[in-house]
């Protein structure tokens, strides 16, 4: 004897067979469709049309009996006009996340979100990315990153035994040991995704890949038709991609796994340079780049969502949580290494600046950011300052890209006068001379160092900031 629910979704699977046949179900008598579910010993409870699912919603013949309810769509999949506007509009979305090496996000208002896309819009990949890293950084912040880590991750099954490993890697970041920590996040994908597969160490990664997604989108599917009985076609990929913005979000995330993080080294074609096997077989350091971290903790994070779904456990919410007292702790334990970092940092600039030298690049951090900002907050003090005091209006322009000078130009009536002020005394001959044709000084930080021999041939003056005293105008204003 056939089970119960097994015996009504059989009767079901008739009813939708018998009406997939029809010319059009936008304009049928809902009188004959009972008639026809009555023949096949359907209880009709009630029968009417109505808009069903989450997110958009599709038109519907909605039938309940006593055992269960049974929604028959009005438009065959690809006809509903509504549905292949709606289609267009996402694969455009979509698109948009792959050029930024990304997916749709979890815990991200669409406030947060169209802003973003508009500006990526008529990029090109790399503009994408920077518009992407200055968007998402005032959003997948410090405190962001520690709620993950120490209230979401905990609570899957799987990750949380990486939860220490985590965390390290966090407080190693902003310790100042950036490349280091995200190496260290990146093993754990392929390692997670089987053990939340249940598969060997020998499966094949993009097979499992497939495994956990399918399995997450399986649960979405049900819930967003409330688990009532929808053709199977209804169910699937295809269909949902448009409707329902958990499948969205889930897909592109298989997507991004796929086609960036695990792509074949041959195939791959990014810009973020954040792929496992790159990382693995030692085929470039790009990876390196700090924005990497963030990514790499809020899609840990995100596979944790993934794999509550893959268990139908609800584990790993996805509605991001206010942060508790472990969230907190764990944001404050960050902040105060970033502050020790800050002061570190400078103590090593000062020994280097004292040998004439630069501090050497990391991979993480070529120091432009840093220079940018002492010599702009060393300009303002010993140079711009300075010629107001004598008597000049002045505007000082941005460092160059490489923070190694800037320009401070004073004005008085009719009369200018140029200053240029070098981060350091020991720079190129040539940037003394190039600097010599704009300026009608040069002025640099700290002591004098070899400058005879870096400054030689200059015919403009060349000395320290500091005491350093900036003529007056010949005449007042006006």
């Amino acid at each position: 004897m056939a089970h119960p629910k097994i015996e009504i979704a059989g009767k079901f699977e008739a009813l939708w067979k018998w009406l997939s046949g029809q010319p059009s179900l936008k304009d049928i008598d809902l009188s004959v469709v009972q008639a026809r579910a009555e023949v096949m010993s359907l209880t009709v409870h009630s029968l009417e049309i109505q808009k069903v699912g989450s997110f958009w919603l599709t038109p519907a013949i909605v039938l309940s009996t006593e055992e269960n309810t049974a929604c028959f769509p009005l438009y065959k999949i690809g006809e509903d006009p509504d549905w292949v506007v709606n289609l267009g509009h996402m694969n455009r979305v979509a698109a948009l996340w792959e050029k930024m090496e990304w997916f749709s996000p979890l815990w991200v208002a669409q406030d947060k979100i169209g802003p973003l896309l508009k500006d990526v819009m008529n990029c090109d990949r790399e503009s994408a990315l920077r518009q992407f890293e200055y968007h998402m950084s005032t959003i997948y912040t410090v405190g962001f990153q520690a709620v993950c880590i120490a209230q979401l991750l905990p609570k899957s099954r799987i990750l949380a035994e990486f939860v220490p490993l985590i965390r390290e890697a966090y407080l190693g970041f902003y310790s100042g040991s950036r490349a280091s920590s995200i190496a260290a996040l990146i093993p754990i994908f392929e390692g997670a995704i089987k053990r939340i597969a249940g598969a060997g160490n020998d499966a094949q990664i993009l097979h499992e890949i497939d495994k956990v997604v399918d399995r997450a989108i399986d649960l979405a599917a049900k819930l967003h038709f409330d688990e009532q009985w929808v053709p199977s076609d209804y169910r699937e990929l295809r269909y949902l991609f448009s409707q329902d913005e958990r499948v969205f979000i889930f897909e592109t995330f298989r997507r991004w796994l796929k086609s960036s993080f695990f792509q074949d080294t041959r195939k791959y074609d990014g810009l973020t340079w954040l792929n496992r096997h790159l990382f693995a077989h030692g085929m470039s350091s790009k990876w390196q780049d700090s924005a990497n971290f963030m990514r790499l903790v809020v899609a840990i994070s995100t596979l944790g969502v993934i794999e509550s779904w893959h268990d139908n456990s609800n584990q790993v919410s996805l509605f991001f949580p206010v942060a508790d007292k472990d969230g907190e702790l764990l944001w404050q334990q960050a902040l105060l290494r970033l502050r020790l970092q800050e002061i570190l940092v400078l103590h090593e600039v000062n020994i280097f600046h004292q040998q004439g030298r630069l501090v050497p690049e990391l991979p993480t951090d070529d120091g432009v950011m840093l220079r940018a900002a002492v010599l702009t907050e060393d300009c303002i003090k010993d140079v711009v300052r300075p010629l107001r005091d004598a008597g000049w209006s002045v505007d000082m322009d941005e460092p160059d890209e490489l923070a190694m000078y800037a320009l401070a130009r004073a004005k008085s009536g009719e009369e200018t006068f140029t200053v240029a002020f070098l981060y350091s005394c020991d720079s190129d001959n040539e940037l003394y001379k190039e600097l010599a044709s704009k300026a009608d000084a040069i002025v640099y930080r700290g002591p004098p160092y070899k400058q005879r021999s870096f400054a030689q041939g200059i015919n403009v003056h060349v000395g320290p900031a500091a005491g350093w005293l900036p003529p007056r105008p010949q005449r007042s204003p006006g």
